[in-house]
């Protein structure tokens, strides 16, 4: 359980939702989050109005007024929050961003810290390069200068353009650039800001807030340089100036994006207490086995071996498992400690088990989400809803929405649930998707809904239970 009185600062929240899910599941914390946009705070604080949150504040302002005059009101945080901001601000943002961390951060605190990186977004730099350009050049609406955009690559790509060729992967990402979210990709690659770093580059932007680096957020990023080849392992170990040592392990792993956390005065506990501490950690499984144990750690590949993943899962789907109960089950007890806390790393990198958030509040998320429900039924955008049972957002679709929402309604028989729902989504002008495509005969639709509520109510809705986000 959180402690009392911490508090919580994102900066450049957006429109809230991430920042209200974490109030919803730690409510004896405080937040608050802060964004230039008004229409993106007016959204947030009407959230907050509709879902009854008591532990949260948003503010619209700018960063370069706010380094100079921080309100008494907004306080000093033990956490601050910056995601999907640091890369699409000018240095002299940044460098406001960073005399507010000087003033708010408690010592002790923590920043969390998300960036495109170098070396692995060279090849997404080129694609910006051209379809930025474009979109100024030709005075088009966003989403139709990315299509004509998208066009101009792909003949170069056809023509055997050189750059496709000194850059091989160039091509599997025009593909993927293709297929993403539209949305995402004007904020992404029309932004007119757009700055990508080393990591010891923001290591050293840091600094005059006596911010130190401590760990990648991304967990499996932690463990880069032991799955490297054991020479190049020694190689980067040779030299002694920690950020140097990271930028060399993003070169071999050709890291493309980064989550980095840092602390205001590196604080350190004696092995005994760390272990006691880690000891007590209990974890919880969210999703049945995979059928391949394959991990992603920065841009490498690594492969996990079945014969000591596949029985940790199996005790994890059991029930919940603290560490020091998984060490006494073989081949956990052989193993010991690093090779058990390494494969519970990985497994939840890929949100195949959680850590529990004990003695949380129930019934505070649980009444967020029944607000979030009914929102999302009726068109809103939300894909995540509060899990108390292990302090973060559990994604759920936009169809499992509109199936909780008449599930809530009362009891009722499978064909009185499935006529609700295509109700639902009728409202909205919207058609049932299988496979990608929209089913157009009502009786292949009253049979795919059906099949929807019965998947979901045998398999979804336990596990939504478990994880407390449902009563």
């Amino acid at each position: 359980m959180a402690e009392r009185n911490l508090r919580v600062l994102e900066l450049g929240c957006g429109q809230g939702y991430n920042l209200c899910l974490h109030a919803a599941v730690f409510p004896e914390m405080e937040f608050l989050g802060i964004d230039f946009d008004p229409s993106h705070i007016a959204h947030a604080q009407e959230l907050v109005r509709i879902t009854g949150l008591r532990n949260i504040r948003f503010f619209e302002a700018d960063f370069v007024e706010l380094k100079d005059n921080w309100p008494k009101e907004y306080g000093v945080f033990h956490y601050v929050i910056l995601h999907g901001i640091w890369s699409w601000i000018s240095k002299p943002i940044r460098e406001a961003v960073v005399e507010i961390l000087r003033k708010v951060v408690v010592p002790g605190g923590v920043v969390y810290l998300s960036y495109n990186s170098l070396p692995g977004w060279l090849p997404g730099m080129i694609l910006r390069e051209v379809l930025h350009s474009y979109y100024k050049l030709s005075e088009k609406s966003a989403l139709q200068a990315l299509e004509e955009g998208f066009q101009i690559l792909k003949f170069l790509e056809e023509a055997d353009a050189l750059i496709f060729r000194i850059l091989p992967n160039l091509k599997g990402r025009l593909e993927a650039l293709v297929k993403a979210n539209k949305n995402y990709l004007v904020h992404e690659y029309l932004h007119e800001t757009h700055n990508l770093f080393w990591v010891h580059q923001v290591m050293e932007e840091l600094e005059p807030a006596k911010l130190q680096f401590v760990a990648s957020a991304t967990l499996t990023d932690n463990y880069l340089l032991s799955v490297l080849p054991e020479k190049v392992r020694d190689f980067i170990n040779r030299f002694p100036h920690p950020g140097f040592r990271l930028f060399l392990i993003d070169l071999f792993a050709n890291q493309t994006f980064r989550r980095d956390l840092f602390q205001k005065g590196i604080i350190t506990t004696s092995p005994t207490d760390h272990l006691r501490e880690l000891m007590r950690v209990r974890f919880v499984c969210k999703e049945d086995p995979p059928k391949e144990y394959r991990f992603q750690v920065g841009g490498l590949e690594v492969s996990g071996k079945k014969e000591f993943y596949e029985p940790l899962m199996e005790e994890l789907n059991k029930g919940e498992r603290s560490l020091e109960e998984l060490l006494r089950i073989s081949p956990f007890k052989e193993s010991g400690l690093p090779p058990l806390v390494q494969a519970l790393t990985f497994l939840m990198s890929m949100d195949l088990i959680y850590m529990c958030n004990d003695g949380s509040n129930t019934k505070y998320a649980q009444g967020f989400n029944q607000r979030i429900v009914k929102l999302a039924s009726e068109g809103a955008p939300y894909r995540f809803l509060a899990s108390p049972k292990v302090g973060t957002g559990i994604p759920v679709s936009e169809m499992e929405m509109i199936i909780m929402s008449v599930l809530h309604e009362g009891p009722s028989n499978l064909e009185e649930l499935a006529t609700r729902a295509l109700q639902r989504l009728k409202k909205q002008n919207r058609s049932l998707i299988k496979e990608g495509k929209p089913l157009n005969n009502p009786e292949e639709e009253r049979k795919y809904m059906k099949e929807l509520l019965t998947g979901f109510v045998n398999k979804k809705l336990k596990k939504l239970r478990e994880l407390q986000v449902l009563p």
